[in-house]
């Protein structure tokens, strides 16, 4: 999976739940992004859903994703 950040100001994409980012580790890949700056994940290849979050900011839900792994 890539992000691009497409804000204004910096973000920590990490996987649920914060602070321990464990349901999928694989995002956590992702890490910290500066504006305009795009990153992948490591490859998701158990099948679940995971949650995301930033933790810079972790209580944003318009920072929030849920990914389905088929």
């Amino acid at each position: 999976m890539t992000v691009i950040n497409q804000d204004s100001t910096s973000h920590d994409m990490t996987s649920d739940p914060h602070p321990e980012h464990t349901d999928c580790p694989e995002l956590n890949a992702i890490g910290f992004l500066n504006p305009g700056q795009t990153r992948s994940s490591n490859n998701l290849n158990t099948a679940r859903r995971c949650g995301m979050h930033d933790h810079i900011n972790p209580n944003s839900t318009a920072l929030r994703a849920t990914i389905t792994i088929q």
